[in-house]
């Protein structure tokens, strides 16, 4: 008699918490995405993509543009097929948040089924925080990074730099993303070689790159690392205080020439103390801060407008560096049909529990080319 007892208030308190669990999941999923701005403009900018799916996350880019010659009246047209497009190939990874209620908690709590629906309003909220917390961090760090290879890839999975010195503006891409290399003239084509020696913003490279003009194919794969402490800023320091300006203007012009205007960086986001000597720096100019409107608009009042980007502090941005980011450049993608999914209550006879996860499987697949870090790199 007491087990079925038990087991019809089993079922009507899996009932009612499979019917309202999408509820809270949705208004907490909705609460959280609001607080990070990265996530907040993905999702104003459609870049989140539900329902993902395959055994990989594979995409095509294209890497390079088909030849243009030039044509007379009359003369011979050459006919032939060209092969534009290379695969980028990733695996999928996965993130999960748990909890449990032992039969016995349930059993106290039996008598009233409003302690249970406000456990479950309560506690699912509280790990939606803390997923989305802790996945607006993972969208930075390097998912090849050792320790890192079931974390999903960010931004630092193709922010590798190579040989820099000094006197360089930039610092030289030298990283794999994807299957494939980062480093300019990886795959064939030319850059001008105007300035010269001396002039070049990376003497490594020795082209005009990210000024001048190329081919599609050499910096197709390439990020814009840009070095702050540079002694050719012309400002007679290698601070961030007194460079701000100079690198994050040049690093937004070489983003929009190299990207086109599709390209041009949608937000910035700087660590602590790159966010202070920045204001600092814009204190002494002027007055009245203006600030972006667009992220204004999603709750996100210190970001501020530089050149019409976005330009604000990230708690997970680590020190001294900072990130430019188009992110009509980026996909997140889940194989849920929402960003962060659930499963059960479920309960579990060998703990004698009901158990209960969030999660999240899928990946982020970036355009690296429309991407940009600063950074005192020599």
């Amino acid at each position: 008699m007491l087990s079925t007892l038990i087991s019809q208030f089993d079922t009507e308190w899996v009932g009612v918490i499979h019917q309202q669990t999408p509820t809270f999941m949705r208004g907490a999923a909705d609460e959280c995405i609001r607080g990070k701005m990265r996530l907040a403009m993905l999702r104003k900018k459609g870049r989140i993509r539900l329902g993902a799916h395959g055994p990989m996350c594979i995409w095509q880019v294209q890497y390079k543009q088909p030849p243009i010659e030039t044509y007379g009246d009359g003369g011979q047209l050459n006919f032939q097929r060209h092969d534009v497009y290379t695969q980028l190939a990733l695996n999928w990874r996965g993130y999960k948040s748990t909890d449990l209620m032992t039969e016995k908690e349930y059993l106290m709590c039996q008598g009233s089924s409003g302690r249970l629906l406000n456990r479950y309003s309560e506690i699912i909220p509280m790990h939606m925080r803390a997923i989305t917390d802790y996945f607006g961090g993972e969208l930075i760090l390097d998912g090849e990074a050792p320790g890192r290879t079931d974390h999903i890839h960010g931004v630092e999975s193709f922010m590798g730099s190579g040989t820099t010195v000094a006197n360089d503006l930039i610092a030289k891409p030298d990283d794999s993303y994807a299957g494939k290399a980062t480093d300019v003239g990886d795959m064939g084509g030319s850059w001008s070689t105007a300035l010269g020696v001396g002039v070049y913003p990376n003497a490594a490279i020795a082209s005009d790159w990210p000024n001048g003009t190329g081919s599609y194919e050499y910096d197709y794969l390439s990020p814009k690392l840009g070095n702050w402490s540079s002694t050719r800023w012309g400002t007679g320091a290698v601070t961030w205080e007194a460079n701000c300006e100079r690198v994050l203007r040049q690093m937004i012009i070489w983003m929009t020439m190299t990207g086109g205007s599709s390209g041009r960086p949608t937000i910035g986001t700087l660590s602590g103390d790159m966010y202070a000597g920045f204001m600092n720096h814009q204190s002494t100019k002027q007055r009245v801060i203006v600030p972006h409107k667009e992220a204004q608009d999603l709750g996100f009042d210190d970001a501020l407008n530089f050149d019409g980007v976005a330009v604000g502090m990230d708690y997970d941005v680590p020190a001294n560096t900072g990130y430019l980011e188009n992110l009509q450049n980026v996909e997140l993608m889940s194989l849920d049909n929402v960003l962060f999914g659930y499963r059960g209550p479920d309960f579990d006879p060998r703990t004698a529990s009901w158990l209960f996860s969030t999660g999240f499987y899928g990946q982020a697949r970036y355009r690296p080319k429309h991407f940009g870090k600063v950074y005192p790199y020599a």
